[in-house]
């Protein structure tokens, strides 16, 4: 069911066998139904330089339901690999067929399974780039300013920052176009076919970083060799969010708008009953209340701090925040 059956590097293939080893050696393997190899590392376009990998090797441990303890134990083995580059986590049977994300997208079209009997395709059902939502583009963007909060924090060198803002910007661009691809590959050649509506020098960017990567070179570096510009591509970045926002929302309006705006139209009751917890147990008393969303509330703080003064205190905070707060998803839209 994969068109990258053969694509996956031995040095991937050895990290992943060695996660799998450690896995069995683990209680929690009795609930694992099946492990899958997704994003690039499953299509050979990771990026290596010399022996050091430079991308995740992203994983979806699939279980048959969820609970904190699922979570917390998967999350404690993937850790132990993580300096190797194993990356992802914990993932449900239910959510696969219920939502339109392009995690899933690709992980049906190009994921490998590596452990258990488990088939992608009956798991997630067919989808047309045409019914991908704009909103995938829009939550890929405003991820992606964490990635500059990351580099503010000095935890990820420039040309992965800008590489990883100019990538998401090509997805979020084609997806609002109908023409998303689930592999670096195709979404350069629809770039390379039709330039999306997107000012020339973003187009540069995202055609640049997606031919450095698919020839091996150091992703977001510039072909002559000087330093990546992490400010125009952090400008770029924020911009696309505004444009591709007024797409969702009908309304023009920088990044900032979109995002207040957005915060008046996506409830989501249990993620913010879960957040409000979350800041009880942590003794965040002033920071309680139940509106926006708290990804949302996530993604302001990303943006300010991205584009702001700010101390590691701050920075560590917003990262640890992120990482513990589910993600609004859209819903396939039932028969």
């Amino acid at each position: 069911m994969t068109t990258a059956a053969t694509a996956m590097d031995p040095r991937i293939r050895a990290r992943v066998a060695d996660f799998l080893a450690d896995l069995d050696r683990d209680p929690v393997a009795a609930d694992v139904l099946g492990v899958v190899v997704s994003g690039s590392a499953a299509r050979g376009e990771e990026v290596w330089r010399g022996g050091e990998l430079l991308s995740d090797i992203d994983l979806m441990v699939l279980t048959r339901r969820t609970s904190p303890r699922l979570i917390t134990a998967i999350d404690a083995v993937i850790g132990r690999h993580r300096q190797a580059g194993i990356d992802g986590g914990q993932t449900p049977l239910r959510p696969l067929a219920r939502y339109l994300t392009f995690a899933f997208y690709e992980a049906r079209s190009t994921g490998q399974v590596v452990r258990g009997d488990v088939d992608l395709a009956k798991l997630i059902p067919p989808t047309e780039p045409t019914a991908l939502p704009v909103w995938e583009g829009f939550r890929v963007l405003a991820n992606r300013l964490v990635e500059h909060v990351k580099h503010a924090r000095g935890l990820i060198p420039a040309d992965r920052v800008v590489a990883k803002s100019y990538e998401a910007l090509a997805e979020a661009y084609l997806v609002a176009e109908g023409r998303y691809r689930p592999s670096y590959a195709g979404r350069l050649t629809e770039l390379e076919h039709r330039p999306p509506h997107a000012p020339p020098e973003v187009v540069a960017g995202m055609l640049a970083v997606l031919r450095n990567r698919l020839s091996g070179a150091a992703t977001g570096r510039p072909p002559d060799g000087t330093t990546p510009d992490v400010a125009a591509a952090r400008r770029h970045l924020i911009d696309g969010l505004g444009l591709v926002g007024a797409v969702i929302t009908g309304r023009s309006g920088p990044a900032a708008a979109q995002l207040r705006a957005l915060a008046r139209t996506n409830p989501h009751w249990q993620h913010r009953l879960y957040w409000a917890a979350l800041l009880a147990r942590q003794g965040r008393l002033t920071e309680l209340r139940f509106a926006p969303d708290p990804i949302l509330r996530v993604w302001a703080r990303a943006l300010a701090l991205a584009t702001g003064p700010a101390t590691d205190a701050d920075l560590d905070r917003l990262l640890a925040d992120w990482r513990s707060c589910p993600q609004l998803l859209v819903r396939r839209s039932t028969p």
